[in-house]
């Protein structure tokens, strides 16, 4: 059974808390309202009382009881009295009136007090002679008592009423801050939730996701820490990647230099000779030059020969001899030459080469293969036909060349991989020549890059040599 998550546990906490403090303010609040209200109605049944004993003072006194049941008949109108009685010393009734109320009674009783407060009266002379009274009255004595008998349902009903809204602005109480509670939680799990998610997927591979800084302060650190860490993956990822790309391709340079030796002894030479027979045979027995067999012949081994010098060539570079040079006087012949290859065909080379020198430190004829195996490749992607598209200019210290093709362009998942050594899509490519110009412009301080044509089918290779060398990447 899959636990509870952290939202569900603090929904269910926040909830039980206010709750449980509302419902237990509530219940205190009710508790204190009843006392308070019971209190104030016994005051209130007291007073009444109080207020009766001393007007019932002089019908006591003389026993009127017409003047008596008046007083309490007046007193019987209020609501929750049940009973009104009043007695004298003797507890003989004189007055008793009640009527039928709801609720069970309670009682408060008051004695009836007389006093002496003027000797000059007849009736609080030391001693009164009447038809109800013969005794000797002292200054003050009780000479009876009020009883009051009252319901306190009316009490308790509205008790039951308050204690009702109590009860119903508790509910939407606990309702409104729980759905407050609610968003709050949301929020902060929500985040949290993110953090896991993204690490979840980050474990499965996938390190270029990243977390987006959360609103609270403690979860925005912990996201941008979370991204700092990712990025010094990544970070390291791709220089392990690059230390094992440069490592292999060390190892590679390594074995074709080894390859190399061992080609030029044991393949060149033959091929020569090979080469000089056929030459010695097609003169001793009269071949004529068109025949098909002797150009499939020549045709291969001019193949083979043209292999194997690319293959020399890269693993054996000349050492480069710098000197001063226009670049685009230089762009400038390497395109003349091959408009001179390609005059008899229908492929047009469009240039656009600025007259004003850019002088460079370079090394001329290294460049000059170096481009001229890019504009070679473009010829081949257009099939030796259509346009090529030659730009050149400067920007700041860095002179730019950049060759457009109209070919089918580069597969995307190949664009990172075309400057390899060995690398080709042709069926007869040796996957040295791109190579090598890497291997040119590198030497130079300067980067060679290929992409798409973002405005229509081709491939664009731009090369970008600096004025003065400095170590480069591609």
């Amino acid at each position: 059974m899959k636990k509870p998550g952290i939202h569900f546990r603090l929904l269910m906490a926040g909830f039980l808390l206010i709750s449980a403090a509302t419902f237990t303010l509530e219940a205190v609040g009710v508790h204190i309202t009843r006392q308070f209200m019971h209190k104030r109605f016994i005051d209130r049944i007291t007073f009444l009382a109080k207020y009766l004993a001393l007007n019932a003072e002089i019908g006591v006194l003389i026993g009127n009881k017409d003047n008596l049941e008046s007083l309490a008949s007046s007193l019987l109108d209020e609501e929750d009295v049940a009973r009104v009685a009043i007695l004298d010393h003797l507890d003989n009734y004189l007055v008793d009136l009640s009527r039928s109320v709801t609720g069970p009674l309670s009682f408060v009783e008051t004695p009836v007090l007389f006093k002496k407060v003027n000797d000059e009266n007849l009736l609080y002379q030391s001693e009164i002679n009447t038809p109800f009274v013969k005794k000797k009255i002292p200054e003050t004595e009780c000479i009876g008592k009020v009883r009051i008998n009252f319901s306190t349902h009316g009490i308790d009903q509205l008790m039951i009423t308050i204690t009702r809204q109590f009860v119903l602005f508790s509910v939407g109480l606990v309702f409104l801050t729980g759905i407050v509670f609610y968003f709050l939680s949301h929020s902060i799990v929500r985040e949290v939730t993110q953090l896991a998610d993204t690490a979840r997927e980050v474990g499965q591979g996938n390190l270029e996701l990243r977390v987006h800084p959360g609103n609270l302060p403690e979860t925005r650190d912990l996201a941008i820490a979370f991204n700092a860490m990712l990025d010094s993956l990544e970070k390291s990822r791709k220089d392990l990647n690059r230390v094992t790309q440069e490592m292999v391709q060390q190892k590679s340079l390594a074995e074709v230099g080894k390859f190399s030796m061992m080609v030029a002894h044991e393949v060149k030479n033959p091929l020569s000779i090979i080469k000089s027979s056929m030459d010695i045979l097609k003169k001793d027995w009269s071949i004529p030059s068109d025949d098909i067999m002797i150009i499939y012949i020549e045709d291969e081994i001019k193949r083979l020969n043209r292999l194997i010098e690319d293959f020399l060539l890269f693993a054996n570079p000349a050492k480069p001899t710098f000197r001063s040079d226009n670049l685009n006087a230089m762009l400038e012949n390497i395109v003349l030459r091959f408009d001179i290859q390609y005059i008899e065909s229908s492929l047009h080379i469009d240039c656009n080469i600025p007259q004003i020198p850019f002088e460079a430190n370079v090394d001329s004829d290294l460049l000059t293969r170096g481009l001229s195996n890019i504009i070679k490749n473009a010829a081949e992607a257009n099939g030796n036909r259509g346009t090529i598209y030659i730009n050149a200019y400067h920007q700041k210290e860095n002179w730019i060349v950049e060759v457009i093709d109209e070919g089918e362009g580069i597969d995307s998942e190949n664009l990172e991989k075309i400057f390899e050594p060995f690398f080709t899509t042709r069926s007869k490519g040796t996957g040295l020549g791109l190579a090598f110009v890497f291997q040119v412009v590198a030497a130079h301080g300067g980067t060679v890059s290929a992409e798409n044509n973002p405005n229509k089918r081709g491939a664009v290779f731009r090369v970008e040599i600096p004025r003065e060398r400095r170590n480069g990447n591609k």
